[in-house]
């Protein structure tokens, strides 16, 4: 509430309205455009395009972590790629992409995988490395298979790594999804967050930049705070 007074303070009495349009000028916007029916058509979008992405790092992540964790010469082998793929710009990343694919969907997939492949693969090494070797020699001691010994000691350790990589990396995907998408896109939020500048209308930019918002927000309580709580 502070932050709305604020708002409409500096909207009222400091800009003028095509600067710093009013809070009730963003909110009706954001209806005029749920009324549209163009949210849920650039949010599904982005989401589709995000989603690709994670699985994309998911499936290249997951054994390069997994050799990180379990062998010397994999971690020797593989860290310095990993760590310096992690520290790219992620600008970078968003207008190669756009030179090599163009505008399509795979360029911002593609970013999303770049950015969240490391995170993957640092949290499952880690992951793996935190085993407990008691509970790992006991196994071999008893003859459990390879099988078993992944599915109740090394993936319940792994878990919580991935999660939390995974959950600290989440807003950061959507970010760089919507970068990407600012710089070629059709269709998506990026796409519409740079046709809001392109057309110099701060409401539409502010009504979309709220829409982001509460979707991220609505993804962290009701479906990854659920999903923790289920998993855990």
């Amino acid at each position: 509430l502070g932050f709305v007074a604020i708002w409409a303070y500096y909207a009222t009495f400091v800009f003028e309205p095509f600067v710093l349009p009013q809070p009730w000028a963003v909110v009706q916007r954001m209806w005029g455009l749920l009324t549209e029916g163009v949210v849920f058509a650039n949010f599904w979008a982005s989401l589709w395009k995000t989603m690709l992405g994670w699985f994309m790092a998911l499936v290249v992540g997951l054994p390069i972590g997994l050799l990180m964790g379990r062998y010397r010469y994999a971690k020797a082998f593989f860290h310095d790629l990993v760590y310096l793929a992690a520290n790219v710009p992620l600008i970078v990343y968003a207008v190669l992409m756009l030179i090599v694919f163009g505008i399509s969907s795979i360029g911002p997939a593609f970013v999303v995988m770049l950015l969240v492949l490391p995170a993957v693969a640092l949290n499952v090494a880690a992951g793996v490395e935190s085993a407990d070797r008691g509970l790992l020699a006991m196994s071999r001691s008893f003859r459990r298979s390879s099988r078993q010994v992944a599915t109740n000691v090394i993936v319940p350790s792994v878990i919580p790594f991935l999660f939390a990589g995974g959950r600290v990396s989440f807003a950061d995907s959507w970010k760089l999804e919507a970068l990407t998408e600012t710089f070629g896109g059709l269709i998506g939020v990026g796409f519409q967050l740079e046709k809001s500048f392109q057309t110099f209308s701060v409401v539409d930019l502010l009504a979309w930049m709220f829409f982001f918002v509460i979707f991220v927000i609505v993804i962290e309580r009701l479906v990854l705070v659920r999903l923790e709580r289920r998993i855990f």
